[in-house]
């Protein structure tokens, strides 16, 4: 009987834990996603900018974020035209911040099919189409199944892909989320043997691999 008891509390903690964990994460995956978004802008922007002014789409841009916060649905509707008339650079602007306005105005299934849009646009280079399909997957990891974040990011786990780290991470935590643990540990070890991953995911995958009892 004791032993009973010692491994029912045993799991409770653990249980604990790991719902931490996932409070925590949660947080990471938000500014993991903002900093890939800001990194991307700001070098898409400077790309474009090399080619030409494109004076009349940098002025809508940023028309409609300033109208953000005062003005939702006037930026909303900038955004999505913009996304369908602008150049490519700024089409794939105005679509990321349509996304994301979309999502934390809480409209997290239009915000998905916003992404999913970017990361079908083929005129778009695969690094832009691929960060979308992450995007998407951070604003809807809750609302999406398994196999829908497998769909999205499976193809972004391969060494040679620059977002690889981030996506096990991801997967790793939609196998978490329906009890998928033996997945979880497979990506979760990849993270930790991978060289090229950064000390602070490699750090994150052994506390969450402690939590989960692997």
């Amino acid at each position: 009987m004791s032993d009973q008891l010692f491994r029912e509390v045993d799991e409770e903690v653990r249980q604990d834990r790991l719902q931490n964990l996932w409070k925590r994460y949660g947080i990471y995956a938000a500014i993991a996603a903002v900093a890939i978004v800001v990194g991307t802008v700001a070098f898409v922007l400077w790309q474009d900018a090399q080619k030409s002014a494109r004076d009349a789409d940098s002025a809508r841009f940023l028309n409609a974020v300033v109208q953000e916060s005062t003005a939702a649905d006037s930026a909303l509707l900038e955004l999505r035209e913009l996304g369908n008339e602008g150049t490519v650079a700024y089409r794939f602007l105005a679509k990321l911040r349509e996304g994301r306005l979309l999502a934390d105005q809480g409209d997290r299934a239009q915000a998905l099919v916003i992404f999913d849009s970017i990361s079908a646009d083929s005129g778009l280079g695969d690094t832009y189409r691929d960060l979308a399909r992450l995007l998407a997957v951070a604003n809807g990891l809750d609302v999406l199944s398994q196999n829908e974040v497998e769909e999205r990011i499976g193809s972004l786990n391969s060494p040679d892909n620059p977002f690889c780290v981030t996506a096990r991470e991801f997967l790793a935590l939609a196998a978490m989320q329906v009890g998928d643990n033996a997945r979880a540990e497979e990506l979760l070890r990849a993270n930790l043997s991978d060289a090229s991953a950064p000390v602070a995911s490699r750090a994150r995958a052994s506390e969450i691999l402690t939590a989960i009892g692997r």
